[in-house]
């Protein structure tokens, strides 16, 4: 697994699990802004296939959680927090699944459906390309080039691990949402068109402790226009949590 860090190195950890698109231009002033004043660690993993990534051929969701467990324990994280984006954020709901005891705060910022709920009807996804179907028809390619199009983006992301980063989101996950016994925040925009609210709306009531924050501007890709006060979302609360027992102790 290859990932980038920037940051203090004792700054407070937070991972980023990037889209379907991969995650060249991820770096801004704004990013770096916010990491600097936040005072994070902040690690971005690059998932099988891409960037300097192998290939990992049948992969699910909740496997590659486990590979993220190993990443921690390579830095020496003890507890951190996670925000994804877009098809990311399965990843991100996977951690807080899978290790409820080292992931802090969650945030999902723009996330896609689980398959279960998209095949049962109650999410109808506004995007289908006929040329090439998955588990809910057509969305890898049609996020896959809206997303290039909105990024700017068409050599830079390996088109193969682009579409099998979609073709794992729309198979079985591993686990289910409900099963999720932590604190997690789905953000999305209101003008979302490629994953609509609806979607974040049923997401959210499935989860035993969600919370859906909606972002008046922006579309499937607002996050890097609200990146520090996501990212302030997820520290806020572990420091405070931190804080707690040393102002009892010193009552």
């Amino acid at each position: 697994m290859a990932y980038s860090a920037i940051g203090s190195g004792r700054g407070y950890p937070v991972m980023y699990l990037h889209g379907a698109i991969g995650s060249p231009r991820w770096r801004t002033p704004a990013l770096d802004a916010a990491i600097a004043a936040l005072g994070l660690r902040y690690v971005l993993p690059e998932r099988p296939g891409f960037g300097g990534s192998d290939p990992d051929p049948g992969r699910t969701v909740a496997g590659y959680a486990e590979d993220l467990r190993e990443l921690a324990d390579q830095l020496g994280w003890r507890r951190f927090s996670v925000v994804g984006v877009s098809a990311g954020a399965p990843y991100a709901l996977a951690c807080a699944w899978a290790m409820p005891e080292r992931v802090g705060a969650v945030a999902a910022a723009s996330a896609l459906p689980p398959p279960r709920a998209a095949r049962s009807g109650r999410f109808r996804l506004r995007y289908r390309v006929p040329q090439i179907a998955f588990g809910t028809p057509g969305l890898g390619p049609a996020l896959a080039a809206a997303g290039l199009a909105a990024m700017g983006l068409r050599r830079l992301t390996p088109p193969r691990a682009m579409v099998e980063d979609y073709e794992v989101c729309c198979r079985p996950w591993g686990f289910e949402p409900e099963e999720i016994p932590g604190p997690v925040t789905l953000w999305h925009a209101r003008r979302d068109r490629l994953v609509p609210v609806a979607h974040a709306a049923q997401l959210a009531a499935s989860l035993p402790a969600g919370t859906l924050a909606l972002e008046r501007r922006g579309g499937h890709f607002f996050l890097r226009s609200s990146v520090r006060k996501i990212l302030a979302s997820l520290v806020e609360p572990e420091r405070g949590a931190e804080l707690t027992p040393a102002l009892a102790r010193a009552a």
